[in-house]
Parts: structure tokens; sequence; C-alpha cells
């Protein structure tokens, strides 16, 4: 067997503008945001960090890559499900001018889009190119992929063959910490959940 390459994907923390659906809207963190990512990483020793292009993500990113002397690579695969008409928007307001949609959304958000968003399918595809580039340039490496929630869910999806549904229902909390180990042998591919850790 090769050796492993560990994964760590790290959430975002708390970013500024409250609670609505935050997608690709490149809000920055609160203060409370960056401490949050810090107090999870700790002493956390990664090879590669690989962030998405958002600030939220991409500010922490580059400011531990400068303290730990890590070149950061910015990947767009790991950028969060645009929401389209949606972005911006509260629940609320959602529901109010565009009523079911919500439900529509999560009950089946394969056949479900927003009105000018991303399509899950074509969200789910980017995220699956992501990973299997980063296995094919890291491999047997310790990476940290610092992302947004709709992304790990995704993962979630995709390694343990969940519903997309079913991985809504994951806790995602800002700064949570997941880590996926990733085998390759003559088999084939084995992906191991070996925590996923609230901030």
């Amino acid at each position: 067997m090769n050796q492993p390459t560990i994964i760590d994907f790290l959430r975002h923390g708390e970013a500024r503008g409250g609670s609505y659906y935050r997608g690709v809207t490149d809000d920055p963190l609160t203060e409370r945001g960056w401490r949050q990512m810090y107090s999870q990483c700790g002493e956390g020793q990664w090879d590669t960090v690989i962030s998405s292009p958002l600030r939220r993500c991409r500010s922490f990113a580059a400011a531990w890559c400068e303290q730990q002397q890590l070149e950061l690579l910015i990947e767009p695969a790991w950028c969060e499900i645009d929401f389209g008409a949606w972005e911006g928007q509260t629940a609320e307001q959602i529901s109010n001018r565009w009523p079911d949609a919500l439900s529509a959304f999560y009950e089946d958000p394969v056949k479900f889009t927003p009105p000018g968003a991303e399509s899950y399918q074509t969200f789910a595809a980017r995220v699956r190119q992501g990973w299997e580039r980063l296995l094919a340039a890291h491999a047997g490496r310790r990476v940290l992929v610092v992302t947004h929630a709709g992304v790990i869910r995704a993962l979630f999806a995709q390694a343990f063959n969940l519903p997309v549904t079913q991985s809504f229902h994951i806790d995602l909390p800002h700064a949570c910490l997941t880590r996926f180990t990733s085998f390759d042998d003559d088999n084939g591919r084995f992906v191991q959940l070996n925590f996923h850790k609230p901030g």
C-alpha cells in the first residue's frame, strides 16, 4: 500500500454580515471568525495548504501560510456553491419572495436549482474534480483545504455514497475541521473519515 494522503478540510470561521445565503458573496471574516480558525488549527502540521478563492477562506489561509512559511495554493474547485438570486438573502426573505422554493431545494437539490444559481450537479462535479486533482498532485502528503460547508457536505456524499439530502443533516459549524484519509492499493481507493471536530 502507498503512503496514505491525509486531507483536513477546515470550514471558514464566522463571516461579516450575519446569517444569510452566502455562497459566492465575498464577505470577510469577523474577528471572532479569525479566532475560531486559529484556535482550530492549533499546532497543526501540513505539507500543503489549499484554499477557496473567497476572502473568508483565503485571508486566513494566506496568514497561516505566511506564519508557517508554506506556499498557498488557490483552487476555485473549493469555492462554495453559487446561490444565484438567493445570494445575500435570509431564509425569511427567500420564503417571502419564492414561496415553497426552500423546501423544494432541500427536498431535492439535484432537481431544483434556485434562480440564476449554479446547479447542484455542476457544483458536485466541480468538487469531485477538485478532489481527484488534489489526490493526484499531493499523494502521500498532509494537506489542509480551507473551504465551505457545502463543499464538505458534497464530499461526504461522494465519499460515502450518501444521498445529497442526507448530507444536509451533517452539522458543520464555523471552523469545523474534518479529516479524511485516502489509501490507494491494488484494490483501488479507500477513503476513511478520521474525525469531524467542531470549532
